[in-house]
């Protein structure tokens, strides 16, 4: 009997060696453990495909010429099989159980017990630690391959239909899919300041349109340009983001025009009547102030010379710069006392007599030089006694040459 069995083994060691079936020697086919798994089931007849006669350690090695991408995590430390020591070390027969038939399957692990955290490239936060493992991994064989874009799971609540791309958690949470984390558009080219940082999104950023938006202020406020664009695009030149109304443009910087006494205090509409203008407005005095001047255009257009800005009412002309500088009571007489008329009309004269005339008593008998007797600190002479002569105005006559009128010297 033993004889016989020593005689059949050589037999079949002869065919396994000389002998082939179906690409696969008969010896191997005898000595096969049984079926293979579902996954597998096409190499049933190719037993080289993950054996090497006779070399048990090397079947690892072929393991991974199939399974690169395992091999790759393996070797980058990624990953189930790269993150977990036993799975990174073991070979791979210690955990996948081959030969054992279609039906149980190759891994029999419990994932209930699984710590996706360690042991994979992807660790469950917020809701994700709730759901259920099919619910991301539909219909796979393989979880290494599973997507971790949110958009893959989530296509169907994602409200902005793929415009923002697939990078959902740079505004979502795992925790809710409705909280939003506030962005940072202070990233952006275009930072938020004043109530820019208030507004909702949607009011700059309509129809969920998020790339190529104008950052120009009439992009979103030309209804409120009430100089219908006269004044160009570039409203953050006198407006704010704090509010639209209020205007801080720098006039002294910005204009060939600084604002000076009342002028700046006046509301720009003042002087620039029309909000929409196709000119600038005008730098001259008689440019705002026409129906102010009294002089009706007769002192020509330099008001300032004897205008301030501080009050148009007030005069500033220095008198002492021209031919006739003013002294004593001058200085306190009205101008128009002496120019009732524009004095680009009519020239006033800087003898006493031009203006004196009807004050002259001596009736122009002591000629024209008045102020050989008389000052500008008053008209009557200090210490004359005041009679009823024609002569009650001059110097003191010498002594002897009073007229028989009962004065005495």
């Amino acid at each position: 009997m033993r004889g016989m069995l020593r005689l059949a083994l050589v037999v079949l060691v002869a065919l396994g060696v000389i002998g082939v079936v179906h690409g696969e020697t008969a010896i191997e086919r005898l000595v096969s453990p049984g079926p293979l798994s579902a996954a597998h089931a096409a190499l049933e007849n190719n037993c080289k495909a993950c054996h090497r006669s006779f070399d048990r350690h090397a079947q690892p090695a072929q393991c991974l010429s199939c399974h690169r991408g395992i091999a790759r995590d393996r070797a980058t430390g990624t990953r189930f099989h790269g993150l977990t020591e036993a799975a990174r070390q073991s070979d791979c027969r210690q955990c996948h159980r081959e030969h054992r038939g279609l039906t149980p399957p190759l891994v029999p692990q419990d994932f209930r017990h699984f710590d996706h955290d360690h042991q994979s490239a992807y660790a469950l936060t917020g809701g994700h630690r709730r759901t259920r493992c099919a619910a991301c991994h539909v219909g796979m064989t393989r979880f290494r391959e599973t997507p971790q874009a949110c958009a893959a799971c989530h296509a169907r609540q994602d409200v902005h239909r793929g415009g923002l791309g697939s990078q959902c958690h740079a505004c979502h949470t795992t925790a809710r899919w409705r909280d939003v984390l506030r962005f940072d558009h202070d990233r952006t080219r275009y930072p938020l300041t004043g109530a820019h940082r208030t507004t909702a999104c949607l009011d700059c950023h309509r129809g969920e349109v998020w790339h190529g938006v104008t950052t120009q202020c009439v992009g979103c406020h030309l209804r409120q340009d009430v100089h219908h664009g006269a004044d160009g695009r570039d409203c953050a030149t006198c407006h704010g983001t704090a509010r639209w109304r209020t205007i801080r443009f720098d006039h002294d910087r910005m204009t060939h025009f600084p604002l000076h006494g009342a002028h700046a205090t006046t509301a720009c509409i003042g002087c620039h009547a029309l909000t929409a203008r196709p000119a600038a407005a005008p730098i001259t005095c008689n440019g705002c102030h026409l129906r102010d001047d009294v002089h009706r255009g007769a002192d020509g257009p330099k008001c300032e010379s004897c205008h301030g800005e501080t009050s148009w009412k007030v005069a500033k002309f220095d008198h002492n710069r021209t031919a006739f500088a003013l002294t004593g009571l001058h200085t306190r007489v009205t101008c128009v006392a002496c120019h009732p008329k524009s004095v680009d009309t009519v020239k006033v004269g800087t003898r006493c007599i031009d203006c004196h005339l009807k004050d002259d008593v001596h009736k122009a008998t002591l000629g024209t030089v008045c102020e050989r007797c008389h000052k500008t600190t008053g008209f009557r002479i200090a210490g004359l006694p005041r009679i009823s002569t024609p002569w009650r105005s001059t110097m003191l006559p010498e002594k002897g040459d009073f007229p028989r009128s009962g004065l005495k010297d």
